[in-house]
């Protein structure tokens, strides 16, 4: 009998479509009964990554990750077990039964740490609208910010001193050291009350594609300090995987294929405000590889939104290259000096913001004009031709960078075949360092145990057989045993033994892994069904050798006549057996 949250959990996944999941991550394109993409969890050039629509699973051929909706959930975005159940939950319209919520403090690390970020945002947002606060709101609403923009973004104010905010967060029975932990709240000196490292600041909460409050930056009012402040990483914030403001604008960047890129925090909320929805920062950082995989995931183009600082420029023009390494198409577009795009959409207005977003120019032209000035010297030249080729080497394509190589050779004025060396010298030495691709995962277990697994779990009727034959007793590699006896319990207990459901029955990443990659084999049943009985043949045959083996041994140890008679008696009916069964073995090979 399954357990109430087990049945819970398989009417969840039976409501929940795992291709509308994925594909709020990843872009999916249909291909037979499954649907296929480039791979989240590493980089790939080719699609290896399928989604079974029927079967509610997944699966990489590249690096082996696979698993049910859950899973995936889990996997895409670190949430905790319980937090991508109730994520899905919600979606669904259903309630997570009580008895398997728990209290707040006894979730895993990822739960209670999430638990805790949502605890102090709702604190920080409802300071915001008392006396300690008003500062803070005025500043707010004098950069133009609306009521209902502070409250979709759930903006707020720390103060400094966090007594207040460690009472909240109890009351919410979590843990104040979960504060701590967070990097909310720093650890009491000397016996000093603790130290508020948001103290003093607006609070800008940091959501990410799931919902879920992972960290906050928050801008200095007034005083000494840096002028804003991130949450340092953590078990669920990690700067460089995110993207503030990507919540709001996921599925307006997936609908116009395009991302905007802009610097600051202000920027996203005030552009969103005006209406250009599918504006993105960096989580104060700068741009990062990881970052432009998300947006790839999304997105064929991308345009970064730089503020007219001619200083910065040039460092703007190098930070853009780790787009290379995606496939995503790649402009610039810069405001006038003096402006960001908060204080440009504020003055000139949307439609002046949109047009220099229009007037945006191609990545290689922009560096070309940043990164090189109109008389230069040889010494120069050589060092713009590295800083180019630097740029090319980053390219995944082989023909893209070969393009590349041919037009940026021909723009910096050297020849083909040094360019070509200089890019092909540096993407050897990046080889050398850590590969270009993450490798194929090696296949466990032997090649008969692979497709005798795969054949019982893709037909169920053939596994009952098996089992009430063999067992999970011929599968010799852990894992494969495993996952066996998961299946042989559901299938004693009449529970579902679906490839999404034996996968939920499993505990190990393993073994969830390896029932997604059998399950995506293709088989028919008449195979399935031969290589079972000769499995079974076999099973039979060796047990019977391991028996006459023991008995002989047995029969020469023995001194009692009498008994010897009975082991001999015994033995030449295993004998008979065996021989019988090798008969059955190759009248089947005719």
């Amino acid at each position: 009998m399954e357990d109430d949250f087990s049945v819970f959990k398989e009417d969840l996944k039976n409501r929940i479509d795992i291709v509308d999941i994925v594909g709020e991550y990843m872009e999916l394109k249909r291909r037979g009964s499954n649907f296929v993409g480039l791979c989240p969890f590493h980089s790939e050039k080719t699609p290896s990554f399928q989604v079974h629509r029927t079967n509610q699973f997944y699966h990489c051929f590249g690096c082996g990750k696979g698993g049910d909706v859950i899973g995936f959930l889990m996997d895409i975005t670190g949430m905790g077990f319980m937090e991508a159940v109730e994520q899905l939950a919600d979606r669904a319209g259903i309630e997570v039964p009580k008895s398997s919520r728990g209290s707040t403090v006894t979730r895993d690390e990822k739960d209670r740490l999430s638990a805790c970020n949502v605890a102090a945002a709702e604190y920080f947002y409802k300071t915001l609208f008392t006396d300690k606060g008003k500062a803070a709101l005025e500043y707010l609403t004098k950069r133009g910010l609306t009521e209902e923009t502070i409250r979709s973004y759930r903006l707020g104010f720390a103060p400094e001193d966090p007594t207040d905010l460690i009472k909240f967060v109890k009351s919410k029975d979590i843990s104040p050291s979960s504060l701590e932990d967070v990097g909310i709240v720093m650890p009491a000196r000397y016996g000093n009350t603790p130290y508020a490292r948001f103290g003093g600041r607006v609070i800008f909460p940091i959501i990410d594609m799931a919902r879920r409050v992972i960290g906050f930056g928050g801008r200095l009012l007034e005083g000494d300090g840096a002028k804003y402040l991130n949450s340092p990483d953590s078990i669920i914030y990690h700067k460089s995987q995110v993207l503030f403001g990507i919540h709001q604008a996921k599925d307006v960047i997936k609908r116009q294929r395009t991302a905007l890129v802009v610097e600051g925090y202000m920027d996203v909320i005030s552009l969103h405000q005006a209406g250009v929805l599918n504006a993105i920062a960096a989580s104060g950082t700068a741009f990062t590889v990881e970052q432009g995989r998300i947006i790839a995931r999304m997105a064929r183009d991308v345009v970064l939104l730089f503020d007219g600082d001619r200083a910065g420029l040039s460092a703007a023009a190098r930070g853009a290259d780790n787009l290379l390494t995606t496939d995503l198409g790649i402009t610039i577009a810069v405001l006038p000096e003096g402006h960001d795009p908060d204080s440009y959409v504020g003055e000139a207005g949307v439609e002046a913001l949109k047009a220099v977003i229009d007037d945006a120019i191609d990545l290689w032209e922009f560096k070309l004009q940043n990164l090189s000035s109109g008389t230069m010297n040889i010494q120069e030249r050589h060092k713009l031709a590295g800083e180019v080729a630097d740029s090319i080497a980053l390219i995944q394509d082989d023909l893209k960078r070969d393009l590349y190589i041919r037009e940026m050779a021909g723009r910096v004025g050297v020849d083909f075949n040094s360019m070509e060396k200089a890019v092909n010298g540096r993407l050897r030495r990046r080889t050398a360092r850590d590969g270009r691709d993450t490798p194929k995962k090696e296949p466990v277990g032997t090649r008969n145990e692979r497709d005798l697994l795969a054949y019982i779990i893709q037909y169920p009727n053939l596994a009952r057989h098996f089992m009430e034959e063999a067992g999970a007793r011929p599968f010799e590699t852990p894992v494969f045993k495993t996952v066996a006896e998961e299946l042989f319990h559901r299938l004693v207990e009449g529970l579902d033994s679906s490839p999404s459901s034996l996968i939920s029955g499993l505990e190990s990443s393993d073994a969830k892994e390896l029932v997604a990659e059998l399950a995506m084999m293709y088989s028919n049943e008449e195979t399935a069904s031969t290589l079972i009985e000769d499995n079974i043949l076999k099973f039979k045959r060796d047990e019977l050798q391991h028996e006459i083996e023991n008995l002989s041994a047995r029969f020469k140890d023995e001194q009692n006549e009498e008994k010897k008679r009975e082991i001999l008696a015994h033995l030449n009916e295993l004998r008979s057996q065996l021989k019988s069964s090798l008969g059955v073995n190759k009248k089947k090979k005719k």
